[in-house]
């Protein structure tokens, strides 16, 4: 099957899939997002692949959701917010794919990775880095949580304190820093990182299927814990943050290449404590 927006190439028990809108910096549009899940639906069928490895095209890995001006402005005249929450168990099930796959994945983060991003790359089985890479978080700057499940996921993987703050300040990491917090396996230079994951494919490739099969779903079994619970109210979260005005002001200011003003807490009325 072929792909608007991705370049998929099997060969020996290893899939490449390299996200092709370079000149967006492979953010995700709806048709990416659909091609994704396609391909997804795709493995979970295919017997002869064992090692996925997802990277972008061009210099970046996936920049995140498309946030041009024109689908910013698009958003905010937007009425039926009960589309929010559809939208959001999408993407919530489209991660969920990613992480559920027979297959073990690779990220191969040849550039920026950032918000859903940085989603799909935490979802992989392993992350490994060009030293150019950057890593991020931005929608806390934009009125927003991190959501499709990349919150507890990152919690998972980088422990509480680490992730409260990589996702609180948004402060985007590179390379080394990533590597140094635990959120990539390893860093290589950059001419280097497909070589690099096809070596790290072909070593797992080499080891007993049906182990490396157990293996994961027992870690992943293990380092998220009861991620059904969220899976369940997420998308609900997802359609208030929609509803409030820091999510407006922080598109504004966006698009207005300004500090956001949030003031979701003011004008609320106070209450009383019993003496």
């Amino acid at each position: 099957m072929t792909y608007e927006t991705l370049l998929v190439e099997k060969k020996d028990g290893i899939a490449l899939v390299t996200f092709n809108r370079p000149d967006k910096l492979n953010t995700l549009n709806t048709q990416l997002c659909l091609d994704l899940k396609n391909l997804m639906a795709e493995f979970r069928y295919d017997l002869e692949t064992r090692v996925v490895i997802f990277t972008g095209s061009g210099r970046a890995f996936c920049a995140g959701v498309d946030l041009r001006i024109e689908a910013l402005k698009q958003h905010l005249s937007q009425k039926e917010m009960p589309n929010e929450r559809i939208w959001q168990l999408f993407f919530l099930d489209l991660m969920t794919d990613i992480e559920n796959l027979e297959q073990i994945t690779i990220a191969a983060i040849n550039g920026p990775a950032m918000g859903g991003g940085l989603c799909i790359a935490t979802n992989c089985d392993f992350r490994v880095a060009a030293d150019t890479a950057r890593m991020g978080v931005p929608e806390t700057g934009l009125g927003v949580y991190l959501s499709w499940g990349a919150t507890p996921r990152l919690t998972a993987l980088l422990g509480p304190a680490r992730a409260k703050e990589f996702i609180m300040t948004a402060d985007p990491l590179g390379a080394e820093e990533a590597l140094n917090i635990g959120m990539v396996n390893r860093v290589v230079p950059a001419d280097q990182l497909i070589p690099a994951s096809y070596e790290l494919a072909n070593k797992i490739m080499r080891r007993g299927p049906l182990a490396i099969r157990i293996c994961k779903k027992q870690i992943n079994a293990a380092s998220v814990a009861r991620m059904s619970d969220l899976h369940l109210f997420e998308s609900e979260l997802w359609e208030r943050n929609q509803l409030s005005p820091d999510l407006q002001e922080g598109i504004m200011a966006s698009i207005e290449k300004r500090p956001p003003a949030f003031k979701t807490e003011s004008g609320v009325p106070k209450f009383d404590l019993p003496a």
